[in-house]
Order: structure tokens, then C-alpha cells, then sequence
């Protein structure tokens, strides 16, 4: 051996040892690693996002159960009234509040089958079309069938407007003109009372 490779020998190591190179540890490329990193760093901002955007179960919870803001009375303790002023007014005063009331009215309009031209909720206005002469069936006969027929192809059927006006948790029901101005005629009071009837009886049955 040549005495200048001598003089480089590291004293105790083997010289097979010192002349073969450090094979690299198993590792990811580094160029993989960084990409690995930067994805999950471009991924972080999504996941917070959806987290921040996304409502609480609470929360949803809370806007699918939302009860109406309506009566809580029951049927069973609804009363409805007449109410008759000095001056002559005539009004129905049911003890629920509007919403409840407009459905309430609608209810017996149908039963009686009266016929309803315009629901004007934001208005509180229904017209219906109302023949205060009509005359009943009142056993069923054939001639008082014949009767009935005839008289509704004769009919005098008027507009009539029902406004409602809710007060402290009770809805008045009164009959008014184009104007909105409160009428107190025979037929107006006939059709209030008709009101009444079919509301109570629809009451009684629940």
C-alpha cells in the first residue's frame, strides 16, 4: 500500500467502512414532502370555512320547531258574540286572535256555502257574494227542492265586505261598504247572525 493512503486511514475504522458512501435514509423525496405540506396547509382555510358557514344543530333545530304566533285557546273556551252599539252598529267578537279568526269565518262561509270573491288578508277584507231573501229547504221535499232551484236562479245575491279588527287579542267582525264604512242595515245584521250560527254550531262539534 502507497504510504500517502496510509497517512489518511482513520485509525480503528476499516477501510472497506470509509470508502463506501452513506446510502440515504427511506424517506419521501423532499420536493413530496413539501407538496404533502402545502396541500394540507391549502386545505385548512376550507375546513374552517365549512365549519363557520354551516348553522348548529341547535340552530336549525330552533327554526324548524318556531311554533305560530298564534291563541293558545282552545277550542272548547271560543265564544262568539253579537255586539250591538247605540248608534245601531252591529258586530260578531270572537275571543282569538286575528289569524285564528280568519279562519275561523272561512270555515263558515264554506258550510254555508256562500260564495267568496276576494281574501284580502293584508286588508283583513273578505267579499262574498250574499242573497239575504234566500230561502231554505226545510224538510227535504221534492217541492221545496223545486223551490230552492228556482229561487237560486232568481237570486238577488249582493257584495257584502267582512273586515276584521283585531283588539287585544279578541277579532270583531263587522259588515262594511266600499268605503270600509261600518254598515248597520237588515241584511248586513242577517248575514252577521248567519255568521254566528254556523261558527257556534262548528264549535259545538269539536
Amino acid at each position: 500500500m502507497p504510504a500517502d493512503l496510509k497517512k489518511t486511514q482513520v485509525p480503528g475504522v476499516p477501510k472497506s467502512a470509509s470508502s463506501v458512501p452513506s446510502s440515504p435514509s427511506p424517506s419521501a423525496p423532499p420536493a413530496a414532502v413539501n407538496a404533502t405540506v402545502d396541500e394540507a396547509r391549502s386545505a385548512a382555510p376550507a375546513i374552517n370555512e365549512s365549519v363557520v358557514t354551516s348553522p348548529a344543530p341547535a340552530e336549525q333545530a330552533t327554526h324548524a320547531t318556531a311554533p305560530e304566533n298564534e291563541s293558545v285557546v282552545p277550542d272548547t273556551a271560543i265564544t262568539v258574540e253579537r255586539i250591538k252599539f247605540d248608534a245601531g252598529e252591529n258586530r260578531l267578537r270572537i275571543n282569538v286572535p286575528f289569524i285564528r279568526a280568519w279562519r275561523i269565518v272561512g270555515k263558515a262561509l264554506s258550510r254555508k256555502s256562500i260564495e267568496v270573491t276576494e281574501r284580502n288578508q293584508e286588508a283583513r277584507l273578505i267579499t262574498v257574494l250574499y242573497d239575504p231573501d234566500e230561502q231554505k229547504v226545510e224538510d227535504g221535499s221534492y217541492w221545496d227542492e223545486v223551490v230552492f232551484v228556482f229561487s237560486g236562479i232568481q237570486s238577488n245575491e249582493k257584495k257584502y265586505l267582512l273586515k276584521l279588527e283585531e283588539n287585544n287579542q279578541q277579532t270583531d267582525i263587522v259588515v262594511v261598504d266600499e268605503d270600509q264604512q261600518i254598515l248597520s242595515d237588515a241584511a248586513s245584521f242577517k248575514l252577521l247572525t248567519l255568521l254566528q250560527e254556523t261558527i257556534k254550531a262548528d264549535l259545538a262539534t269539536k
